[in-house]
């Protein structure tokens, strides 16, 4: 058996290196390193098949993001786009920054929502409805594909990020988001034909839904207007009726008792008159030459 004759006190030392990565890191590999520590101890030696399964072993745990990615990519592939989600979220929690994780994430929401809004998987609310549902899912792609264009280098990447970003915005009908994003992926390559015919078609989903936008208000304006009218004019009548409302009608009685008043003053008057002079008439008085 071929044979690697190492200084005791240097494989204890790579003994205990080993034995600290793997109390951080976990012990799925503990029989691998507990095989190892028995040869050494009672042999003076470690085979060499052993020492390569141990590095592989470490190489496997350390792509360990890239195996649950692999995951994911099966079952996204298998028609599963909400199972695929959850294996890219554990491959981000493996490594945070992982952009592969975070781009297929996207696209896995972005598939979630598609089935959302055909029906063909129930709302997570039973009160949402598909569409309002399909469109939160929508906004978590977008912001994954803006994340990882962001976050990366690799100007095919980002292209092709923006590109996905504006897609998600699109479906959204938030189309000045979605113009945003396809003219930031057109920049990186003017040439990608699917990009351009989006844009144009997003540009024209804008004029249009500002052109409703315009009638819709001018419909609202209108109802306003006619609300102030009617309101306007029910014052108006309110104020005529007012106005033409009919005096108190006054009796018999009531009028014979009011001339009779009047009849007694003017004998009063009269009576008052005689006593200190009409003051109506133009008294001559003779002058005391």
């Amino acid at each position: 058996m071929f044979k690697i004759v190492i200084a005791h006190n240097y494989i204890e030392k790579k003994m205990e290196m080993v034995k600290i990565f793997f109390l951080l890191t976990g012990t799925m590999f503990k029989s691998v390193l507990s095989k190892i520590t028995f040869i050494f101890k009672h042999y003076n030696y470690v085979p060499m098949w052993l020492i390569a399964c141990l590095f592989l072993s470490l190489n496997v745990f350390s792509q360990k993001e890239k195996m649950v990615l692999r995951d994911g990519n099966d079952s996204y592939q298998s028609g599963k786009p909400m199972e695929a989600a959850n294996y890219y979220k554990k491959s981000l929690k493996e490594k945070q920054d992982y952009y592969k994780a975070n781009f297929n994430l996207g696209d896995a929401y972005y598939k979630t929502a598609e089935l959302i809004k055909t029906g063909k998987i129930k709302t997570p609310n039973p009160r949402m409805t598909p569409d309002s549902a399909a469109n939160l899912v929508y906004n978590q792609a977008a912001e994954q594909f803006e994340v990882v264009a962001k976050s990366v280098s690799n100007a095919d990447t980002i292209q092709k990020a923006w590109h996905n970003y504006g897609n998600a915005k699109l479906m959204q009908k938030s189309y000045e988001d979605a113009i945003l994003g396809y003219k930031k992926s057109l920049k990186l390559n003017s040439k990608d034909e699917d990009t351009r015919y989006n844009l144009a078609y997003a540009q024209k989903k804008l004029a249009e839904q500002q052109k409703n936008q315009k009638k819709d208000d001018k419909k609202d304006q209108d109802k306003k207007d006619k609300k102030d009218d009617q309101k306007d004019k029910k014052e108006q009548k309110k104020d005529q009726e007012k106005q033409e409302a009919p005096q108190p009608q006054m009796s018999k009685e009531q009028a014979e008792k009011i001339l009779n008043a009047l009849k007694n003053d003017e004998k009063k008057m009269q009576a008052l008159r005689k006593k200190k002079g009409d003051p109506g008439q133009k008294v001559k008085v003779e002058k005391d030459w």
